[in-house]
């Protein structure tokens, strides 16, 4: 059986789109089943990472892990080794096994560059785990606001969260500020595929993009990206989301599980500036570390070609 990049959802989002040649030809170029070294080399030097889990109740969940550069290594080009110990106060951890699929977006706020990295659990000890890699690609610069690192903060093992069902005033502040997030999707179904298992991606714009619609509901504009359709094909298969924001000033961190929905009406997506499409969250759970990590981030540049609103 031929390995398959893609599943049926993305596939078919890649069709309607009428892109599916341009895909073929792009990820023969740049979709690998290993890492290139200059991947391996761009992990090695990150300070942060994101990563997307599943949990066993089927909850995905979207986590930042921070340390020195290093923290993160690659024995050989199929391994990512990361050292950092699994948290089982941490609900993205709390169900890591072997076997359990995983995603890694490597992403250098201060360059605008990204690697994604998709795989499965191949060890995991008190000391931190590795992942067996089965999917490698790079993606473009779009909607990158550029940070640079301002402080470092040594932040308590296990910062105390809050958690809840609906958003708290706090939340949506952060929300409506933030020109940035990080989704977490995943689309399982037995085949052993390459395209089987866990994704997490960035998303961004200029902030007010994400237009919140109580304490339960908010709307995102989904740009036009790599048109690989990855998190759209995932949600349409699955609508469970995860969605971490995170308070660059002040470290906060705000994991959200949510039900999400895709909106093709073109009244709708009208009141976007850019929007290819919306893709409305109906939000389960609130999770809230305050000074969750110890990075403090500087506003660089915001990204040149977010969407005026």
């Amino acid at each position: 059986m031929t390995d398959q990049n893609f599943h049926e959802h993305e596939l078919s989002l890649q069709n309607k789109m009428g892109m599916r040649e341009q895909i073929d030809m792009l990820t023969e170029r740049l979709m690998h089943d290993e890492m290139p070294d200059q991947h391996r080399a761009f992990f090695a030097g990150l300070e942060y990472l994101f990563l997307g889990t599943v949990g066993e109740n089927g909850k995905p969940y979207a986590s930042v892990l921070t340390g020195s550069a290093g923290f993160v290594s690659s024995a050989d080009a199929k391994t990512l080794t990361i050292m950092k110990r699994a948290d089982d106060r941490n609900p993205a951890f709390a169900s890591l096994a072997v076997g359990s699929p995983v995603s890694v977006l490597g992403i250098d706020l201060s360059n605008r560059r990204r690697n994604r990295m998709h795989g499965r659990i191949a060890r995991i000890d008190q000391k931190g785990f590795d992942i067996t890699v089965s999917q490698s690609y790079g993606n473009c610069p779009k909607y990158i606001s550029t940070r640079a690192i301002a402080d470092r903060i040594q932040s308590p093992e296990g910062a105390e969260a809050t958690e809840r069902d609906e958003l708290s005033t706090e939340d949506i502040d952060l929300i409506t500020k933030s020109d940035t997030f990080f989704i977490a999707s995943h689309h399982l179904d037995g085949s052993g595929q390459p395209y089987e298992g866990s994704d997490i991606s960035h998303r961004g714009g200029n902030p007010g993009f994400i237009h919140v619609e109580g304490l339960g509901r908010f709307i995102v504009p989904d740009y036009k990206g790599n048109n690989l359709f990855n998190t759209i094909g995932n949600l349409v298969s699955n609508s469970a989301a995860a969605l971490l924001f995170v308070d660059f000033e002040t470290g906060d961190l705000l994991h959200i599980n949510a039900a999400a929905a895709i909106i093709e009406d073109d009244v709708a997506i009208a009141a976007y500036p850019g929007a290819k499409r919306l893709i409305s969250f109906n939000v389960l759970h609130v999770r809230r570390t305050e000074a969750g990590i110890g990075l403090r981030w500087q506003l660089l540049k915001p990204s040149p070609v977010n969407p005026e609103l």
